[in-house]
């Protein structure tokens, strides 16, 4: 048989091998794409503007790679439009980042749970993309596809852990750079992905050193990847005059910066979640290293041990380069630690593989779904949240609005405010038990640029909205125009000034 045949009949081989598998799987796989699209567009369909999607609504800019250095995204959007003007497509992009994401977690079942698709580790990688912190991500209407394709490319690499060493290591360099372009946060989930796997095969009894030659060229293939964004930054002046908040540690201040990052990191994940999810969170953590041991080849202080360093130092590198950055990103935004959401994803996946153990077997997979049910109802009633606070904006964006109407004119635009509008109480209500809500659903108070173009987006008043220190306020130079429940509003030359109450 010639070499040209040999490839043919391995070409078909694998196409019927892959027809196969679809045809075994096709209502799990349908059934997570399912998951995925109920969640998401539960989302997208409130229309809630989230935050940089405010400016793209009316400007229709893109600035992904000005801005943020995420080219990936920038080109991908250009694509996705048909346009470099972009404008909002509705429910497309979250139609996108559903599929995305389903494909995401598939592959990761299908490379962590040895090929098999189960029915409990497909739903438990759901959490890879609709944990609570990547949630802020989805919500964005212009952004999500792309957010969620850095995840994809951090997967999609894996597949060849077991294979060719050298398409491995090139193919964990191009998709650690195009996770990069498209949204950084996402580094630790390669990381994960790596240690997961790595970890999983110690309890196989595969010799160490082999192990470790794997997860060094893993971790080779993420530095050289990381240093060649880092040059393709370097031609990025904008990035600069965004500040230091994304400038990272010099070499002597690491190890301190290093510490304090993780300390932020875990106690802001700690303060965020709900208080069921703490509970599980122990749960979790005590059946993975039961688990573990039960179906290790290797002795039980082994299993133990490396059950324990798997879980610590996963969690750790869960946050990514983020580690070594001298602000603690992880006090900003939600978003930057969705990291933690994919090791958890990931790690159950490895806990409710079948094990021959009944009773543990059992157990997990009954504690897996009871945890699952718990983060996939989350976000419903955050698209809840989304709705009430949206609500609330609008209504009082309208009572405003008939007040400054007629002292609006061409000379007096500037509006003085000192917070805008108060929060839905349903949301407020809600964050007793949900305190991610907090961070995740944008204060309608907040006096910062989004809440601004909003409002003249439903007010058509154009009005040039400042943040004013109203402590040394002085009534007597000013004409009190209106005064009601809700806010004073005074007048003083071209400019005019709401306090709100």
């Amino acid at each position: 048989m010639t070499t040209q045949s040999v490839t043919e009949h391995k070409i078909v081989h694998q196409t019927q091998t892959f027809k196969n598998w679809l045809i075994e799987n096709n209502w799990k796989l349908i059934s997570i794409i399912f998951i995925y699209q109920m969640a998401i567009l539960s989302i997208g369909i409130v229309n809630f503007p989230y935050i940089d999607d405010v400016s793209r609504q009316i400007h229709g800019d893109t600035s992904f790679a000005w801005s943020y250095s995420r080219w990936g995204s920038e080109l991908a959007s250009w694509a996705v439009q048909g346009s470099r003007h972009l404008t909002d497509m509705g429910l497309t992009t979250h139609i996108l980042t559903g599929l995305i994401l389903a494909t995401s977690s598939i592959l990761a079942v299908y490379i962590l749970n040895n090929k098999k698709m189960d029915w409990v580790p497909l739903i438990s990688s759901s959490l890879i993309g609709l944990n609570p912190w990547f949630l802020e991500c989805i919500s964005f209407r212009f952004d999500s596809p792309y957010m969620a394709l850095s995840i994809l490319f951090s997967i999609f690499p894996f597949l060849w852990w077991k294979g060719n060493k050298k398409y491995f290591f090139f193919l964990s360099v191009i998709g650690v750079f195009l996770m990069c372009n498209t949204y950084q946060a996402s580094s630790g989930v390669y990381i994960v992905m790596a240690l997961a796997l790595f970890y999983r095969d110690t309890l196989t009894n595969v010799p160490f050193g082999q192990l470790f030659k794997k997860l060094f060229l893993a971790g080779v293939a993420f530095v050289i990847a990381m240093g060649a964004y880092a040059i393709e930054m370097k031609f990025n002046p904008a990035l600069a005059e965004r500040g230091g908040i994304f400038s990272t540690s010099n070499i002597i201040d690491l190890p301190v910066t290093f510490v304090k990052n993780i300390y932020i990191y875990g106690s802001t994940i700690y303060h965020q979640s709900a208080s069921i999810w703490i509970l599980f969170y122990l749960i979790f953590i005590i059946l993975f290293t039961v688990s573990s041991i039960v179906r290790s080849e290797t002795s039980i202080l082994k299993s133990f041990t490396f059950a324990l360093l798997y879980l610590g130092i996963a969690f750790i590198f869960s946050y990514g380069v983020f580690l070594i950055f001298t602000e603690p990103l992880a006090t900003a935004r939600p978003r930057y630690m969705h990291g933690f959401g994919a090791f958890l994803g990931i790690s159950l996946i490895l806990m409710t593989a079948k094990s021959k153990n009944k009773p543990i077997n059992f157990i997990t997979k009954i504690m897996a779904l009871l945890f699952m049910y718990y983060m996939l109802s989350f976000p419903f009633t955050y698209a809840s949240m989304l709705s009430y606070q949206k609500d609330s904006f609008e209504r009082q964006s309208t009572i405003l609005t008939t007040d400054l109407k007629n002292i609006v004119n061409d000379d007096r635009k500037n509006v003085l405010v000192n917070a805008l509008f108060k929060d839905s109480p349903v949301v407020l209500n809600s964050q007793s038990n949900y305190p991610i809500l907090g961070s995740l659903v944008p204060s309608n108070s907040a006096p910062y640029w989004p809440n601004f173009v909003l409002f003249n987006t439903y007010s058509n008043l154009n009005v040039n909205i400042e943040p004013f220190d109203f402590s040394d306020f002085k009534k007597t130079d000013k004409k009190l125009e209106i005064t009601n429940a809700y806010y004073d509003i005074y007048t003083k030359g071209n400019k005019i000034f709401v306090f709100m109450k």
